[in-house]
């Protein structure tokens, strides 16, 4: 069983990197005027990129996910290392708790930003497709975490 934690917790690590890859491009993109979003013929990355939603005042969405998937990396880092350095300890449960919640708003955002390419914008952007299914797979991922630390049943039981 603790292999499989293991695995899970570098798939973690894997899942964020390539999230920090793909919004990095992504961010690079936006913020250079002469680049265009390579699409490799599958759907229509400028149109996305151009739009009217691609912008929260003034800041691409892009760089928005950028930060957000260098603090979910930052978070699973933090985990693995507190594990690393107290002989396999289990970090503070705050950690899982704001890595999942991180992962489900960006899971959340991501599906707002995939209808509006669909019914909106009418045009598909594959790398902000490929985001959405990291921030998701992240958030599955995550989820296991959130359970919480078993309880001194004679502890909370009280003096008999």
């Amino acid at each position: 069983m603790a292999f499989l934690f293991a695995r899970r917790r570098d798939l973690l690590l894997a899942l964020a990197i390539a999230g920090v890859a793909v919004a990095g491009y992504l961010s690079w993109v936006a913020l250079d005027e002469e680049q265009e979003a390579a699409c490799s013929g599958v759907g229509d990355c400028q149109t996305v990129q151009g739009s009217e939603f691609a912008e929260i005042a003034g800041v691409p969405i892009a760089v928005l996910g950028l930060g957000m998937y260098l603090a979910l990396l930052a978070l699973i880092a933090a985990r693995r290392w507190w594990a690393a350095l107290r002989d396999g300890e289990e970090p503070p449960q705050a950690l899982a708790g704001l890595t999942f919640a991180l992962a489900l708003g960006g899971t959340l955002y991501s599906a707002y930003l995939t209808w509006l390419e669909l019914f909106e914008i009418e045009a598909i952007c594959v790398w902000c497709v490929g985001s959405a299914v990291i921030v998701t797979l992240l958030m599955v991922l995550a989820a296991p975490d959130l359970r919480t630390a078993p309880r001194n049943i004679e502890a909370d039981a009280g003096p008999s």
